[in-house]
């Protein structure tokens, strides 16, 4: 089962791609044993959600983006790429990716 924050995810098989401090989803579109290819998703706003922000930090925390939600807005099929497993786990370039987890963070701490 799939590990998610995003509303409305259709059936299939995802990854998460890791960033400095934000996670990205993907959906495989193609597979092989040593290579994925994927396919951005497209998240946006979940008007469910809204960040507390106090005062602090560079100019605001956010209290509560750890239970962050999101609604599914499709895929981008324009933006693909291939990932490849490595002694490390998949991974492209020095880009780490996580399997069966469909995850979007956005950082408003940063």
């Amino acid at each position: 089962m799939t590990t998610t924050n995003i509303k409305n995810l259709p059936a299939g098989e995802y990854v998460t791609e890791h960033g400095y401090s934000q996670s990205y989803p993907w959906v495989v579109t193609k597979k092989t044993a040593k290579t994925m290819t994927i396919a951005e998703v497209k998240v946006k706003n979940d008007p469910e959600w809204k960040p507390e922000m106090h005062s602090g930090g560079f100019a605001a925390h956010c209290s509560n983006q750890n239970r962050q939600t999101w609604l599914y807005d499709g895929i981008n099929e324009d933006n693909t790429r291939t990932i490849r497993m490595t002694k490390k786990g998949w991974s492209r370039y020095t880009v780490r990716y996580t399997v069966d987890r469909a995850y979007y963070f956005y950082d408003y701490n940063f």
